[in-house]
C-alpha cells in the first residue's frame, strides 16, 4: 500500500528506470493524480520535465511518441513500457485515441499503384519529421494529400501525350528541332580504348648527358632527369634557358680578385697562392699550393679564421704544396697566406693591395645531399655540374661541363654555358 505521497528513493527510481514493474506502475499511476508528487519530481529532475514527456504546470501527462507510442505499435516496447502504455491509455482518452490512429495507420493497406512494399513503413520514417502534426490523423491526411499531389502531376505531365493519341495529329517535326547527335566518348568505344594524349611539344635543347637523353620543351620544362630535389631541377631548368651560370649563390658577396690571382699568376712568376682561392671545397683536409718565389728557402702555410685567428701551420716546407694533417671544420670560411725566407728576409703574400685567398669547406648538409645526388645521378655531367657551381666548387662544375660539351659538341647551349664558368673565374 502506497503512502500519500512518493518518497524520494520511489521518484529517483521512476525517473532511472530502476523500479520492478508493478513499482513503475503504481508510480506512474500517483503521478496521473497528485500535483504535488509531480511538484516533487519537476524540481529533482528539472531536465526529465523539460523534456517532451512531462510538461508540467502546462498539460497533464501524456505518453510520448518516440519513447513509448511508436516502440508500442511496432512491437519493439519491452514488458515495462508496455506495462506503462496499457495502464496509461486506460485512463487517457487522448492517449488512448492517438494508440489507436496508430495502430489503424499501421494496418492500412498499401495503395496498389504503388507496388513498393516498403510504404507500409513510410510513416515511421514521416511522423517524427513532421513536429506540427500533433496527431496521428493529422498525419495520415497529409501523407494521403502528398500521394493524390502526385497522381494529379503524374497525369498533368502525360496529358498533352495522350491528346496527341486521340486525335492522331502529331505535332509537325520542324516544331521539335532534333537533338545534337551525342558523339562517343573514346573510354566508350570498343575495348576500352583510352584517351588520345595529348602531342608532345617539340624539345628545344636536346642533350646527351652520360648516354640519357635530356631535352627542354617550347614550354621549358626539362625532362629526362628524375629523382632530384626540385631546386636542382629548377636550377638546370633556368640555366638551360638562359644559357648562362652567373656567380654561384654559395660565394655571393666574394670579390673575384683571387680568380685573377689563379688564372693570370698562373702564367706568371709572381710570388703567389694559386688553389684553393675563392671557392668551396669538399674536403675538410685540403692541399694548398702556390707559386714559387726564386731563391726562396722555405715556406710557412699559415690558416686563419674569419675573425683572423690563426687554426693551422704548416712548419717550414722546401717544396711549393702542403695539404693540412688536420680536418678543418665544415662550413667555415678560411683565409690562408705564405711566407718565404729568402735572403735572411721574410716575403709575405698575399697582402694589400692583393685581396686575401680565401676558401670555404663545405658544410655537412650539402654533402650529404652531394653523395646522395651521386647515388641518384651520379653519371648526369649535367646534374652534377650544377650542383657543384650552386654550392660554389667551381672546378668541380667545370670539369663536369667539359665532360657535357665533349659528349655534345654541337650543343651552342653547352659551349655557351661552360663558357660562363671559364668568364667568372678570370
Amino acid at each position: 500500500m502506497m503512502s500519500d505521497h512518493l518518497s524520494q528513493t520511489q521518484l529517483a527510481g521512476y525517473s532511472g528506470r530502476t523500479l520492478e514493474p508493478h513499482e513503475l506502475l503504481a508510480v506512474d499511476g500517483h503521478l496521473a493524480s497528485c500535483d504535488v508528487c509531480h511538484e516533487r519530481l519537476a524540481h529533482i529532475l528539472p531536465d526529465l520535465a523539460a523534456g517532451p514527456s512531462f510538461k508540467f504546470h502546462e498539460e497533464p501527462f501524456h505518453l510520448d511518441y518516440e519513447q513509448h507510442l511508436e516502440p508500442y505499435v511496432d512491437g519493439k516496447a519491452n514488458d515495462i513500457d508496455r506495462e506503462i502504455v496499457d495502464s496509461h491509455v486506460a485512463v487517457c482518452s487522448k492517449c488512448a485515441d492517438d494508440l489507436k490512429d496508430l495502430l489503424a495507420f499501421k494496418e492500412q493497406p498499401v495503395a496498389a499503384s504503388t507496388g513498393d512494399a516498403r510504404t507500409s513503413s513510410l510513416w515511421k520514417q514521416w511522423l517524427p519529421q513532421w513536429a506540427f502534426l500533433s496527431s496521428p490523423v493529422l498525419a495520415t491526411a497529409a501523407v494521403i494529400a502528398v500521394f493524390v499531389l502526385a497522381i494529379v502531376v503524374l497525369l498533368w505531365t502525360k496529358y498533352p501525350t495522350s491528346r496527341q493519341a486521340q486525335t492522331g495529329s502529331p505535332e509537325p517535326d520542324k516544331q521539335r528541332p532534333a537533338l545534337p547527335k551525342e558523339q562517343p566518348s573514346p573510354a566508350s568505344t570498343e575495348h576500352g580504348a583510352d584517351r588520345p594524349t595529348p602531342p608532345r611539344a617539340e624539345p628545344l635543347i636536346v642533350l646527351n648527358d652520360a648516354g640519357r637523353e635530356v631535352t627542354v620543351n617550347q614550354h621549358g620544362q626539362l625532362e629526362g632527369l628524375r629523382d632530384l630535389p626540385s631546386d636542382l631541377k629548377e636550377s638546370i631548368r633556368k640555366a638551360l634557358a638562359t644559357r648562362q651560370l652567373g656567380a654561384s649563390p654559395a660565394l655571393t658577396g666574394w670579390s673575384t680578385g683571387a680568380g685573377i690571382l689563379r688564372g693570370e699568376l698562373e702564367k706568371q712568376s709572381t710570388f703567389a697562392p694559386l688553389e684553393p682561392t675563392d671557392v668551396v671545397i669538399e674536403t675538410d683536409r685540403p692541399m694548398f699550393r702556390w707559386r714559387a718565389l726564386a731563391a726562396a728557402l722555405q715556406y710557412v702555410v699559415t690558416i686563419y679564421d674569419a675573425k683572423l685567428r690563426q687554426v693551422a701551420s704548416s712548419g717550414p716546407v722546401t717544396g711549393t704544396e702542403w695539404t693540412t694533417p688536420n680536418p678543418l671544420k665544415r662550413g667555415v670560411t678560411y683565409s690562408w697566406q705564405i711566407s718565404a725566407l729568402k735572403d735572411g728576409q721574410t716575403v709575405v703574400t698575399p697582402k694589400p693591395p692583393l685581396p686575401e685567398a680565401r676558401f670555404r669547406i663545405l658544410d655537412q648538409i650539402a654533402v650529404a645531399a652531394l653523395a646522395k645526388l651521386k647515388e641518384s645521378a651520379g653519371n648526369s655531367h649535367l646534374a652534377m655540374g650544377v650542383f657543384y657551381w650552386k654550392h660554389g666548387l667551381i672546378e668541380e662544375s667545370q670539369r663536369e661541363f667539359q665532360a657535357l660539351a665533349k659528349a655534345n659538341p654541337n650543343s651552342p647551349a653547352v659551349r655557351e654555358l661552360l663558357a660562363s664558368i671559364r668568364t667568372k673565374r678570370q
